[in-house]
């Protein structure tokens, strides 16, 4: 039985590397996440999570060049927190953001074994650059900080929910604004971009209903307001029993 395998995005064979979902950069840069959430187990792990099926010429060349240009971001506008009520302005190469955005949505696809067949589509536009895909669109949303409600006076927990996660994942809404259309979200500390994958049948218009404002491939910035809280967005992934579960596992096993 012939059991070669092929890289993921240039499919040729040879030996492949690990390549981690979230760059190495990334990780080093969001001080206080140590931990990676598995949603297709619904399971916090304490450690960093990777894929081996990418061969070292793409994963050390223009995959690496990719994650060179969201760390410049992260460092030049992703760690400077959202300030509720208060508009900010986004810079942006849409070209190289929307192929490092379909990268990790496509890492992770492969890891939770969802979407896999249609983010391939993508993978000679991940490495190869060039015009985007008219049927791929990006909104961003804006986070900020939510009140913690156990904070008191005098408490030791924090006053304030702060917009610090890293996550990637696929997005189910109960009514659907787009039938027949995929819908990733690739968060970074307070800003959250929601990829949206539609077929050709799929109206334009229905973007309107979607989270944020949609990112025009022609311009370079967007000026934008946050318009939810930590708290807010992601109430129904709190009152998740499976998840809420696991981070209890995770801080019983450090505290040994």
């Amino acid at each position: 039985m012939n059991s070669t395998r092929l890289c993921a995005y240039c499919a040729k064979e040879g030996p492949l590397t690990r390549e981690h979902i979230w760059p190495g950069g990334i990780i080093a840069r969001a001080k206080g996440i140590n931990t990676s959430y598995f949603g297709r187990l619904e399971k916090f792990i304490d450690a960093e999570l990777t894929i081996k099926d990418v061969c070292a010429d793409c994963n050390n060349g223009p995959l690496s060049g990719l994650d060179a240009y969201i760390c410049h971001l992260f460092d030049t506008q992703f760690c400077h927190p959202v300030a509720c009520r208060k508009s900010r302005t986004f810079v942006y190469d849409y070209e190289r953001l929307l192929r490092w955005l379909l990268k990790i949505s496509f890492n992770t696809a492969r890891a939770n074994d969802s979407d896999v067949g249609v983010l391939s589509n993508y993978a000679g536009f991940i490495l190869e650059g060039g015009e985007p895909p008219s049927e791929v669109r990006v909104c961003l949303e804006l986070i900020h900080a939510s009140p913690n409600p156990k904070w008191s006076p005098g408490s030791n927990a924090m006053k304030e929910i702060p917009a610090a996660s890293i996550r990637c994942a696929r997005v189910e809404t109960p009514a659907d604004p787009l039938p027949g259309a995929t819908l990733r979200l690739v968060a970074l500390y307070g800003f959250y971009f929601w990829i949206v994958l539609t077929p050709a049948e799929v109206d334009i218009a229905a973007l309107q209903g979607l989270p944020g404002k949609l990112l025009p491939p022609n311009k370079t910035k967007l000026s934008l307001h946050p318009s939810r809280g930590m708290l807010e967005l992601h109430a129904d992934w709190v009152r998740n029993p499976r998840a809420s579960q696991s981070m209890r596992e995770l801080r019983a096993r450090r505290a040994r």
